[in-house]
């Protein structure tokens, strides 16, 4: 872990985490000001640093509408908000995260989405966990499902999607009607209809898939976009029945 050896050097191990965990304890009795510049001092953060790093991970937490009310009186949402903006002002290297976008709105999401983005980028690394794998799609490099308490999967989500989810596309083109005709002429589908004036196709071999665009232009159709379809949610179902596409 980090190159370090966690027998002989613990301390130094749990001086490079930070750890979000599903259930924690507070002091009931703070405000989340005072819990995070106690957490701060115990960080051993330079006086200068503290409030520039408490007001960040408040910012990134969205604490600003409790964080002067006592613990005591927040909900488990707000006290979960707490618990990540604690992480965040940590700055560690490595991280754990166990559900931490409960009881946040869109618009933090979003902005912890690319706060964690950017976290990783830096070198940095994340280790998240979620029943929301729709949400994890935005931001998870790499998969690891695991059912009745093993590991079944591990992968990016293309990989994943390429190995047990069938060969689904929506087609943005400029004649659907037409296309729709060319394409199940001349290829082996399983599927093929118009949604919404879109065009959804599904393949009998994943092979066949970079004809699509050369079938289309042969016959003068303009295609604007060609996008996988498919959700990891789909790829859990698939690998915890022990299914491959």
């Amino acid at each position: 872990m980090l190159d370090i050896d966690v027998k002989k050097h613990p301390i130094q191990v749990r001086d490079n985490i930070a750890i979000m965990s599903e259930e924690t304890r507070f002091y009931e009795e703070m405000t989340p000001r005072r819990y995070l510049n106690m957490f701060a001092k115990l960080m051993l953060l330079p006086k200068s640093d503290r409030l520039a790093a408490l007001n960040r991970a408040a910012d990134l937490a969205d604490l600003r509408g409790f964080i002067d009310r006592k613990i005591a009186f927040l909900s488990q949402g707000q006290r979960q908000r707490v618990s990540l903006a604690r992480v965040l002002m940590a700055d560690a290297p490595l991280i754990f995260l166990d559900e931490p976008f409960e009881g946040i709105d869109i618009i933090h999401r979003r902005k912890l989405r690319e706060y964690f983005k950017n976290y990783v980028k830096e070198g940095n690394t994340i280790f998240f966990t979620s029943h929301n794998l729709i949400e994890a799609e935005y931001i998870v490099d790499k998969f690891a499902f695991i059912h009745q308490g093993k590991l079944i999967a591990i992968g990016t989500a293309d990989e994943l999607k390429e190995k047990y989810l069938a060969p689904s596309f929506m087609l943005h083109v400029s004649d659907p009607q037409r296309a729709r005709e060319v394409l199940d002429r001349e290829l082996r589908l399983l599927q093929l209809k118009v949604v919404e004036g879109e065009l959804l196709i599904t393949l009998q071999k994943r092979a066949d898939a970079p004809k699509i665009p050369k079938l289309l232009i042969q016959e003068g159709i303009d295609l604007f976009e060609m996008r996988t379809t498919g959700t990891m949610e789909e790829v859990f179902e698939r690998t915890a029945r022990g299914e491959i596409s």
